[in-house]
């Protein structure tokens, strides 16, 4: 800011004009001078201490770090001083030209918040929940520089690498998380025995064809009564985690339910008739698709506005 002011002037050479102020020339030339290696400094001071901070500091739900959100401050802060900013680092960028020198520190910042969060989400025991928070806090970083006049430095290309990163957490958090509800509704292990045990509700092979049949129908009911299990406990832990950005998390519900539930209802349909008129066949099958487009509803409700 203090640098700022002093160019305001517009230029020492016009404010100490003459032979006559020459020494005060040569004192403000060499103030200005010293008020640009203190705004570098300070720069350089700020990335170094964003690298150490300490990466065992992570938040319990997967949300926006407070060191993101205060680079992503910090940053918009600086464009207020953009000006100043690009003469401080035209001079340090050996010829290259005012925006490599300024970009070069804005990206630098961003690398060290970066590269900072990797080691974060690495913390976290539940990989999903790391990728959750990666995915949040990238996002952050996202939104914040295209609500800032910093979105004109770094260019569209670097938002547009930034934005496919954060769809690639999302991808990936839902192959993490959902992986083994998915696995529940495959075919796989099944189709053999739906076949002896159509044949044997058709009273067509006799004891054995009965017997496949029980053993057919128990193990479709296994994995109803495993899916219900896995899907809740998702469910319940991710109630608790947080997605701050409602566009960002209303479109992971969306992706999720795209997934989950044409497998939900073709599993029904497919292997629901060998147990729907069994005895407490509602234990079993607990949820229409319905219910579970509603339950998925609930999902990173934690902090969401009321």
């Amino acid at each position: 800011e203090q640098f700022d002011i002093v160019l305001d002037e517009r230029t020492v050479e016009a404010v100490f004009a003459g032979d006559e102020c020459a020494e005060n020339r040569k004192s403000a030339s060499t103030l200005v001078k010293c008020l640009a290696q203190a705004a570098k400094k300070t720069l350089i001071d700020f990335k170094d201490s964003i690298v150490k901070e300490s990466p065992k500091n992570t938040s319990t739900d997967g949300d926006v770090h407070p060191l993101t959100s205060y680079v992503g401050n910090y940053i918009k802060y600086l464009m207020d001083y953009q000006s100043s900013l690009k003469l401080i680092f035209q001079e340090s960028s050996n010829g290259d030209g005012t925006k490599s020198g300024l970009v070069s520190e804005i990206s630098g910042l961003i690398h060290a918040v970066e590269t900072n969060l990797d080691v974060k989400a690495k913390q976290y025991k539940d990989h999903a929940l790391g990728i959750l928070f990666l995915m949040n806090n990238i996002n952050y970083i996202v939104r914040s520089i295209r609500s800032s006049e910093a979105k004109d430095l770094v260019g569209d290309d670097w938002i547009q690498r930034r934005r496919r990163t954060v769809q690639q957490h999302a991808t990936q958090y839902k192959r993490v998380a959902w992986g083994k509800v998915l696995d529940c509704l495959s075919a796989q292990g099944l189709t053999s025995s739906v076949g002896s045990a159509t044949e044997g509700i058709a009273g067509s092979v006799g004891s054995i064809g009965s017997h496949s049949s029980t053993t057919s129908t128990s193990v479709i009911k296994a994995r109803f009564k495993s899916f219900n299990k896995q899907f809740e406990e998702v469910c319940q832990t991710q109630m608790n985690w947080a997605i701050p950005d409602k566009e960002l998390r209303d479109n992971l519900i969306l992706a999720v339910a795209e997934v989950l539930l044409p497998a939900y209802r073709s599993f029904l349909k497919r292997f629901g008739p060998l147990v729907e008129n069994s005895h407490h066949a509602s234990k079993y099958m607990k949820y229409t698709p319905e219910a579970l487009e509603q339950t998925l509803g609930n999902l990173f409700a934690k902090k969401l506005p009321q």
